[in-house]
């Protein structure tokens, strides 16, 4: 395995069209925060200050921990939704191999249950909070500024859109001859693109891989009690979750990369976080496999 480590990684770049879909995640939350211009003006005023110098908020819906169990939910979701794809575009749309797709699905349709769930108790309880605001708010209450529970209700909304992804070789463009070195130049400047956004996908898992380990090889650390370094068990988590990503979104059939994976998971199977609180050669001979494996993560100016 550490002859696998130390060769240089084979790269296959197969046609993305056949093993990866790009996905957008848009989520909505309404904030119920609002900017209260009749406050604000009083603030500004008392303090000799001009209309633009400060600006108060108000949280429409104060106390209400339903609604912040939503925001709670809907940050959760982006969490996992970034955990799993990879950037692609500029635009917040990120990548994920067929493989994975299944699984990355599963995990998001669960969570938008468990959102749409919660926003179904809000909006139940929806005219209960607003006259709760009321005491709650004080002379800053002003009903006006709750809309109706059907609109309130359409300002939530948790959706996965899916494309493809059009390989260099797929477009097909019905142009005349003077048109073609146009056309050339399109499809050379979209193989450029295609190629930065491979390129920034895989740094990416470098990254999340590095980050990870650099963190479980300094909380491992120690020898005995006297400089003892305290640890969650989702420091072990953190790492099957990477792994499973190198095996997930490995864009470009990078043989390093799954090395990589093989050694940390042999390395690491049947291990348990109790076990590396307790016994110091376990621990030493684990950080040595994570110290291993960073090493022949590509530099990228960490």
């Amino acid at each position: 395995m550490n002859n696998l480590l130390q060769t240089a990684p084979t790269i296959e770049v197969p046609k993305l069209s056949d093993r990866c879909i790009a996905v957008d995640l848009n989520i909505s939350v309404w904030t119920a925060r609002k900017k209260d211009k009749r406050a604000s003006a009083q603030v500004n005023n008392a303090n000799n200050a001009s209309a633009e110098a400060s600006a108060v908020h108000k949280n429409l819906l104060a106390g209400c921990d339903t609604l912040t169990k939503i925001k709670t939910k809907a940050n959760e979701i982006r969490t996992m939704h970034y955990a799993m794809t990879l950037p692609w575009t500029d635009n917040g749309t990120r990548i994920i191999m067929t493989a994975g797709y299944p699984d990355y699905v599963s995990c998001i349709t669960h969570l938008q249950d468990e959102l749409n769930d919660l926003i179904d108790t809000f909006i139940d309880q929806y005219d209960f909070e607003v006259i709760s605001a009321q005491a709650r708010l004080g002379d800053l209450f002003d009903s006006d500024e709750y809309p109706p529970s059907w609109h309130v209700r359409d300002k939530f909304d948790c959706a996965i859109k899916c494309y493809p992804i059009t390989d260099v070789g797929d477009w097909r463009l019905d142009v005349d001859a003077d048109a073609q070195v146009y056309v050339d130049e399109a499809i050379s400047g979209y193989a450029s693109v295609v190629h930065n956004q491979i390129t920034g996908a895989m740094a990416d898992v470098h990254k999340r891989l590095h980050d990870v380990l650099s963190r479980m090889s300094e909380r491992l650390d120690y020898v005995g009690d006297k400089d003892k370094k305290i640890f969650r068990d989702t420091l072990l988590e953190n790492v099957f979750d990477i792994i499973a990503l190198m095996r997930t979104c490995n864009l470009t059939n990078d043989t390093q990369l799954i090395a990589q994976a093989d050694k940390l998971e042999q390395a690491l199977r049947g291990v348990s976080p109790d076990a590396l609180r307790d016994d110091a050669h376990l621990r030493a001979t684990t950080k040595r496999t994570v110290d291993e494996v960073m090493a022949t993560i590509p530099s990228l100016d960490f």
